[in-house]
């Protein structure tokens, strides 16, 4: 892609955790790309940001994630200063009923979910695109691991009801040692499954470098994902998730075997030859019988997966479709 001679302002999250990579990620996805930018952080002080907007090299448009921190007076100098003003919503659909109400405010909206998108859409907002999450293939990437990262099963991820479901199901009727990674596991597990002879437990959230090594080490990962009505959601409207979340673009950028709950957009990315879906636990647990003796298959399909992400699904595939799409000078 050429070098762009224009500033993009870039507005990092302000979360801590995962976040604080996503962020990271972009802007390495921009310096990549050529893309010239400044990046302002929302709990700067905004005369720095009054100061980048009277510079010579104005940006051209400003670009965040989520949004969540962006601060009043932080908007109103943007507009006032007639700087585009994008945002990157990668929590579709689980927190709808406040998207809805701020995405009023951007002139470009990115959803990572189609379900999100068509509602945008059906509600009038027209300047809505669907971009759902890529990878960074410089962590997730096929490496040999020491032993205390390999497993039979793996799961990563928040204790969700159907992943508690799952996770319950197998310890129960499977035979199998499962490795969980996630924070608050240990209390979401009934009490007989806590201390379980197949479980090992991380309860924990642990950083996507050694989650890497996991799921290189893993010979089937586990990917349920998020339900779409669950407590602490904020989405009266119950649109149900359609897209593949990142952690799908993670394994596969690993080479690594994963069986994916089965979900409407799967195919749009992954076709049957690159990725096995499952319906239900009792679906899960059969695929891992039949897979789990299989290794050159299951390594077949991981590699042909690997392939699809490292040349359609990264971080820079999808920096570069955001900037096509509002097309820079």
């Amino acid at each position: 892609m050429r070098h762009n001679n224009r500033n993009i302002l870039f507005i990092p999250s302000g979360y801590p955790l995962i976040y604080h990579y996503l962020d990271k990620n972009i802007e390495e996805a921009l310096y990549s790309t050529g893309q010239k930018y400044i990046r302002f952080h929302p709990k700067e002080p905004i005369e720095r940001l009054q100061t980048i907007l009277s510079s010579n090299n104005s940006p051209v448009f400003a670009f965040t994630l989520l949004g969540d921190h962006l601060s009043d007076p932080v908007y109103d100098l943007l507009k006032h200063s007639s700087i585009k003003l994008a945002v990157w919503l990668t929590e579709d659909p689980y927190y709808m009923d406040r998207t809805l109400q701020k995405i009023q405010k951007y002139d470009y909206a990115f959803t990572i979910d189609l379900g999100a998108y068509r509602t945008y859409l059906s509600v009038g907002f027209s300047h809505v695109y669907h971009l759902p999450l890529g990878t960074d293939i410089s962590i997730f990437t096929k490496q040999e691991v020491e032993p205390i990262y390999q497993s039979d099963l793996l799961l990563v991820g928040y204790p969700y009801p159907n992943r508690i479901r799952l996770i319950e199901f197998l310890l129960e009727n499977g035979t199998l040692p499962i490795t969980v990674i996630g924070k608050q596991w240990h209390n979401q597990l009934s009490k007989k499954f806590r201390n379980h002879d197949q479980l090992n437990l991380y309860d924990q959230w642990i950083e996507p470098e050694k989650v890497a090594k996991f799921y290189n080490g893993a010979k089937i990962v586990l990917n349920p994902h998020r339900p779409a009505k669950f407590l602490s959601n904020e989405n009266k409207r119950g649109i149900m998730n359609e897209t593949i979340n990142n952690r799908t673009l993670d394994i596969a950028a690993c080479g690594a075997f994963q069986l994916i709950e089965d979900l409407a957009g799967l195919r749009s990315y992954f076709s049957e030859d690159e990725m096995i879906s499952y319906q239900g636990p009792e679906d899960c647990l059969e695929k891992i019988s039949f897979y789990m003796d299989k290794k050159d298959l299951r390594q077949h399909i991981a590699d042909s997966a690997q392939k699809r992400v490292c040349h359609e699904h990264t971080f820079r595939h999808r920096v570069e479709t955001i900037v096509d799409i509002i097309k820079l000078p």
